[in-house]
């Protein structure tokens, strides 16, 4: 037995018939020499595939790597950006408080400047009047 029927090569090259067929010598046979042959240029391609697809593994693993450390860099950023933002907000909410003391403070100042600018109204009120003697006749009764 120097050959195989074209359902058998079929079979183990995995192909059709037909194609086994095409194979087959005038006895309707297909040598063992060419199942040995298309099946070592299926197992070549087969190994050329699994390279190919280990290689893109590799690089896919690499870009996978590349983008893992990207992204803990920018959860990195992301949680010191936080902070930063939260830092500027207190920093923000102490100056707003300092405004408004400083308001506060300067509304007092208005208000003292206010009662300094009476008491100097009525004190020069009062020595106009003791200039007249008026209030000299009033104290003397």
């Amino acid at each position: 037995m120097d050959g195989v029927s074209p359902a058998e090569a079929a079979r183990l090259l995995d192909i059709s018939e037909e194609e086994a067929g095409g194979l087959a010598r005038s006895d309707g046979r297909v040598p063992l020499e060419a199942v040995r042959e298309r099946a070592g240029s299926t197992i070549l391609e087969l190994a050329r595939e699994l390279a190919r697809a280990r290689e893109e593994a590799g690089r896919l693993s690499g870009q996978l790597k590349e983008v893992r450390a990207a992204n803990l860099r920018l959860q990195k950023e992301v949680r010191e950006g936080v902070e930063e933002r939260r830092r500027l907000t207190e920093e923000v909410l102490e100056l707003r408080a300092a405004a408004e003391e400083r308001l506060m403070l300067m509304e007092r100042i208005e208000r003292i400047a206010h009662i300094e600018q009476t008491l100097a109204e009525t004190e020069a009120e009062l020595e106009r009047l003791r200039k007249r003697g008026f209030l000299a006749r009033l104290l003397n009764r």
